[in-house]
């Protein structure tokens, strides 16, 4: 009964390491890998996957090993409450799809920028006078964001382009949004989202988690006694969800 017990929990070991390995798995080969982990950490996610792969391996010789069994001389009383957690997490990582994050968890969350007493950094990117307009793409979002509420006073007037969901902070007119993307150093959990405020004429037509594109110049207005960048939009074009809803924050050393 003794070596029964403990051949079982290796085969217990054994078959929670392979669920961990095919959920690692299906995490690295899904297209949506971009809306878990930042680009810039894919290449130690390979490597953990690989260390987990060799984990699993000398788990399986070890439930195999006869001899280990029954002569280790270890202390098999690992707690089932332990067993439980790494089961129900497996479950749940293999049944909750990936889905990107929206205006619910920015809500939560909430929005960079929308405090007081912020320093402007000598190094942020100024439009030069002769360029007056700014397009923010996927490269230079987090740049350009940051710039415009840490230096608003270069950029008021330009005129600027943004895509984003839109989500919709307390304490907004009807006519006004953010629109924002999730910026991400590392991995979904640290996203915090990060956008501009939209006024627009027809804003309370515009729905929370729909994605748009806004075209407009760049002003300031007052939101809870802070001084804060405003689009005043011209045009808000609904746009499909970009492939790659996230930003990241490595791109603001480009």
């Amino acid at each position: 009964m003794f070596l029964f017990k403990i051949s079982g929990e290796n085969i217990l070991k054994f078959l929670i390491l392979i669920g961990f390995s095919l959920l690692f798995y299906n995490t690295l080969t899904t297209p949506a890998l971009s809306q878990v982990i930042s680009p810039q950490f894919i290449g130690n996610a390979k490597l953990g996957f690989a260390l987990l792969l060799a984990l699993t391996a000398i788990q399986l010789v070890k439930t195999l090993d006869r001899h280990h069994n029954s002569s280790c001389g270890c202390h098999h009383n690992a707690s089932r409450l332990g067993y439980i957690i790494f089961i129900a997490t497996l479950t749940l990582g293999l049944l909750v799809p990936i889905s990107p994050l929206g205006a619910t968890t920015a809500s939560q969350k909430g929005i960079k920028f929308m405090q007081t007493g912020i320093a402007t950094p000598v190094s942020l990117p100024v439009l030069p006078a002769e360029q007056p307009a700014l397009l923010i793409t996927d490269e230079n979002h987090v740049k350009y964001v940051t710039a415009c509420y840490e230096n608003t006073a270069a950029f008021t007037g330009k005129t600027i382009s943004i895509k984003g969901f839109v989500c919709r902070p307390d304490q907004l007119s009807s006519q006004q949004f953010l629109v924002a993307r999730f910026e991400i150093s590392c991995c979904a959990a640290d996203a915090v989202p990060s956008g501009l405020m939209v006024e627009w004429p027809d804003g309370q037509s515009v729905k929370n988690d729909s994605w748009v594109e806004v075209h407009g110049k760049l002003d300031t207005f007052d939101y809870l006694g802070n001084k804060l960048p405003v689009v005043r939009a011209t045009q808000v074009i609904p746009i499909q969800p970009l492939a790659t809803p996230y930003v990241y924050t490595n791109n603001y050393l480009k």
